[in-house]
């Protein structure tokens, strides 16, 4: 009886032994072959590429005409006045107060956007006033606001005379 316990005892310390040692070879074996694998794919060179060719060719059809700028001196700017506005936060009061310059495409281009100033500033305060704090906060939300007040002063004066706006001064309080 003795004897049988000792044998009862000495099967079960062998296999359970045994079965760690396998799935620890097996992990260790995996692992291996998983990291020769990346070495692998890093170490592969990438062909270089010959980015000197246009992927469309240009010709008169796939010209955008926006892009086609005939001014080739210096950027002609107009000083937009101080602006200073409430913002549209209706849980605490705060205000804006920007300077502003538009670029516009050429000199009749200025003649047109100034012979429009009254609409200009009207518009710039309308859309300042409508916004949240949370809204400009952001360098996303002040380049969203540019976009949105180049797209409406284009539509208000006519055709697309002005290229860009900037901000020289935008304080928020």
């Amino acid at each position: 009886m003795a004897d049988e316990e000792k044998e009862e005892k000495g099967n079960g310390k062998s296999s359970g032994g045994l079965l760690p040692i396998i799935n620890l070879v097996l992990l260790l074996l995996v692992l291996a072959v998983g990291g020769f694998i990346a070495w692998k794919m890093m170490s592969i060179e990438q062909p270089a590429t010959d980015s000197d060719k246009q992927a469309v060719a240009q010709t008169e059809d796939t010209t955008i005409p926006e892009a086609e700028d005939e001014n080739t001196g210096p950027p002609i700017m107009i000083d937009i006045d101080d602006i200073t506005v409430n913002l549209a936060d209706a849980d605490e009061s705060r205000f804006l107060r920007a300077k502003i310059k538009l670029e516009v495409r050429n000199d009749d281009a200025k003649v047109k956007v100034t012979e429009n100033m009254v609409k200009v500033n009207d518009l710039i305060i309308t859309v300042l006033a409508s916004k949240k704090f949370s809204d400009i906060r952001t360098p996303q939300g002040k380049y969203a606001l540019k976009e949105d007040l180049v797209y409406r002063l284009n539509r208000i004066v006519g055709g697309k005379p002005i290229k860009n706006l900037y901000f020289t001064d935008f304080v928020s309080q």
